[in-house]
Order: C-alpha cells, then sequence, then structure tokens
C-alpha cells in the first residue's frame, strides 16, 4: 500500500486535503470519491516533497504546459460536479501555488463575471491558451457541452505530455553520458596530457605521428578555449537566427521531412498530431471548415499548412479531404485508407483519433528505436576517443626505451 495526498472539494465547494492509502492512484482517486468528494489533486506521498515543490516553484515562475494541464483537469471535475463556471474558476485560483497562474486565472474570472465567455477570456492569454484550446472552449459553449469539451481537452493534453514526458526520460541516460564522456576528454586533454608534454618535450626525439597529432589538439584547446567556445556559440546562434527566419523556416520545413533517418520520426509526430488536434476538435462540435483553419495555424509547419489548404479548399467544395492528404507525401497509406473510411462512414472524428493513437505509438516505438542505436554508438564514440588517447600516449612512451643510454 501507498500514501497518496489529495485536495479536493465537496458538494457546497469547500476544499479539504488529506492523505489516503491505496494500491496505486487510480484506486486512490476512486476511494475518494466513495468518501463524497471531488479529487482535483491527487499525488504520490514522498518524505521530503515540500522542500521540493518550494524549490521548484522558486525556480520555475512561469506557467508550463503541464501547470494549464493540471488546471484543465481541475476545471472539467468542478464543472462536472455542478459548479458555476466562476464558482469553479475561485476554487481553482485558490488551489494554484504559483503566482503567476493565480494571476492569470483572476483574469479570467474578472472577464466572465463581466459578461464576456469564457473563450473570450482564454484568448486574452495566445502563448499559454493555443488557438484549438480557446476554439475548442468557444465550440463547447455554443453546442452547450463545455463539460465535455473540457474532458476532451484533458485527454488530448494528456497524451501530448505523455510522449513529452517518454521522450525526456528516454534522453536521460544519452544526455549523462555525453556529459560524463565529454567531460573526461576535457580534463585528459587539458590537464592530463600537459604533464606529459613537458617530458616529450626534453627527449630531444621525433614523436610518433599519432601524440602529435594529440598533443596539438590538446596545446589548441588550453590554448584558444575562448575561440572555440566563440565558433560554436556563433554557430549554433547563427543556425537557430537562420531557422526563425522566414526563407530558413521554409528551406528547413522541405529539408527535416527528407532527412535518411529523422525524416520518418518528423512524418510520424506530424501526422500524429494533425489527426489529434482535428480529431478533438471534430469531436467537440467545431465544423471542419474551422477545425481545418484552427489546425493549419498551429502546427508549425508551412509545408503541412500549405497542404491542409488544398485540403481546405477540397472540403469547401464539398468533396473528401483523403485525396488532397495523399498528395502531400507525408500522410501514409493506411492513413488515408483510415480517413477514406471514415468519410464513408460518417465517423471522421474518431477515425482521427485512432490515426492518432496508432501513430503515437509508431513514434515512441521509433524513438526507442533510434536510442537503441544511438546509446552503443555514443559508447563507441567514446571509446574510439579515449582508445586514441591511451594508444598515442603509449606509443610515445614505448619510444623512450628506444632511446640511447
Amino acid at each position: 500500500m501507498e500514501t497518496f495526498r489529495y485536495e479536493a472539494t465537496t458538494r457546497d465547494g469547500n476544499i479539504i486535503s488529506g492523505t489516503i492509502e491505496g494500491v496505486n492512484e487510480r484506486l486512490a482517486v476512486e476511494r475518494i470519491q466513495e468518501m463524497g468528494y471531488f479529487p482535483l489533486k491527487v499525488q504520490k506521498s514522498v518524505e521530503g516533497e515540500s522542500l521540493i515543490q518550494r524549490l521548484q516553484l522558486m525556480v520555475e515562475g512561469g506557467v508550463r504546459e503541464k501547470d494549464i494541464m493540471t488546471f484543465t483537469y481541475q476545471l472539467g471535475v468542478l464543472l462536472e460536479a455542478g459548479f458555476p463556471l466562476d464558482r469553479s474558476l475561485s476554487i481553482l485560483s485558490g488551489l494554484s501555488e504559483k503566482k503567476k497562474l493565480r494571476e492569470l486565472i483572476a483574469d479570467l474570472i474578472s472577464h466572465v463575471r463581466s459578461g464576456k465567455s469564457f473563450s473570450e477570456a482564454l484568448s486574452r492569454f495566445p502563448s499559454v491558451f493555443p488557438p484549438f484550446y480557446v476554439n475548442m472552449v468557444k465550440a463547447g459553449e455554443a453546442g452547450g457541452f463545455l463539460e465535455e469539451t473540457i474532458s476532451r481537452l484533458v485527454v488530448y493534453l494528456e497524451n501530448s505530455e505523455s510522449i513529452k514526458s517518454d521522450v525526456r526520460s528516454a534522453l536521460i541516460y544519452p544526455s549523462l553520458l555525453s556529459f560524463v564522456g565529454g567531460t573526461a576528454i576535457v580534463i585528459l586533454l587539458t590537464f592530463v596530457i600537459p604533464q606529459f608534454t613537458k617530458i616529450f618535450s626534453d627527449m630531444g626525439q621525433a614523436l610518433p605521428l599519432p601524440t602529435v597529432i594529440l598533443l596539438a589538439i590538446s596545446e589548441g584547446m588550453i590554448e584558444y578555449w575562448w575561440l572555440i567556445l566563440i565558433v560554436v556559440s556563433g554557430t549554433v546562434f547563427g543556425i537557430r537566427k537562420y531557422i526563425s527566419s522566414e526563407n530558413g523556416r521554409r528551406r528547413w520545413d522541405e529539408l527535416k521531412f527528407r532527412l535518411p533517418v529523422f525524416g520518418k520520426l518528423f512524418k510520424e509526430t506530424a501526422v500524429a498530431r494533425f489527426s489529434r488536434t482535428l480529431g478533438t476538435l471534430l469531436n467537440s462540435g467545431v465544423p471542419i471548415l474551422n477545425a481545418l483553419q484552427i489546425v493549419q495555424g498551429t502546427l508549425g509547419s508551412d509545408r503541412i499548412a500549405q497542404a491542409i489548404a488544398a485540403v481546405k479548399e477540397s472540403a469547401r467544395r464539398g468533396k473528401g479531404i483523403s485525396e488532397p492528404l495523399s498528395n502531400t507525401e507525408i500522410f501514409p497509406p493506411i492513413a488515408v485508407h483510415m480517413i477514406t473510411v471514415g468519410e464513408e462512414t460518417g465517423k471522421l472524428d474518431a477515425m482521427f483519433m485512432k490515426i492518432a493513437d496508432r501513430f503515437d505509438i509508431e513514434v515512441r516505438n521509433t524513438i526507442k528505436r533510434m536510442l537503441a542505436l544511438l546509446e552503443p554508438a555514443l559508447i563507441l564514440f567514446m571509446g574510439i576517443v579515449v582508445g586514441f588517447i591511451v594508444i598515442s600516449m603509449l606509443m610515445a612512451i614505448f619510444s623512450i626505451n628506444e632511446l640511447p643510454f
């Protein structure tokens, strides 16, 4: 049994908190619901957790995607419990530990109470609530099913966060390996090798070529480390600056889908994100033309935006959307076939969600395969570099024994 800390609301709107034991988080939530409460936050209790949370609050100043996901989930729970929107927002304002998030919710409350719609209030924060979020809420308000829309948003945000979390977790070991290996190599070249340089300089004998190359690299790093730092930083800054420009962004957008290894991953990610966003919008009652317009501006790809423009024109004329998508060279045949079936059966929204689920799995599998190759490649590279250093030094040491005495 594990202990979970929870915050919940009663039917009267009062906030309560406490601890509860359960086998897992799902069963803990069920036990809280059986007690007649509506759980807002349930997390495993960890010793020293309060100190960790305080440190996180000191470091994390802005409103992050995870904060919005938690906010959306808690809002959905309160709305399903029957609380009015302004009352729900007031409760969430009291629950928030971040000052920035409290200020944001206070602004939302002010605009909702002044007579504006919730979607209008959200649209004031485009950097926090993207267009698809605002338009889904607008569709839910217009159709009278805001609670269901918020629940769909939670599922969408949880899926997106799950993929990002998987990628971050998978990159921990390669990143740690690169850092430790790189640090060891730098220490060898800048601190250890120079100690042997003095010995070799007193020998008065020609050194083996690998040793000469190694000593030159070591001396260059010590003498011109500042120049190396400037060149590397300038190169990274220049590439990022170029990609952020209109011409650079267009060139990179064309190139990334053609890369030998990463191109497949970019395509799968684009298909999954397009399908989940469009499927969620359609499922929330957004008309297909409006949904395509929203998706076109949220995917961050000029090539896909151009493809969606053709799809939108086809939909406006009453034709299907599967044929224009098949001409993009991004959507694979299986995805196009599933979209065609969705059009024929009238279940396009459900089919897009199935496509998104399928390609989310493909993205995870592709990342796992790439990381499975990356880890041994890093170890091999580090081994070659360290091996070159060791062999170069041994060749020089063995040459000392050949000196006449």
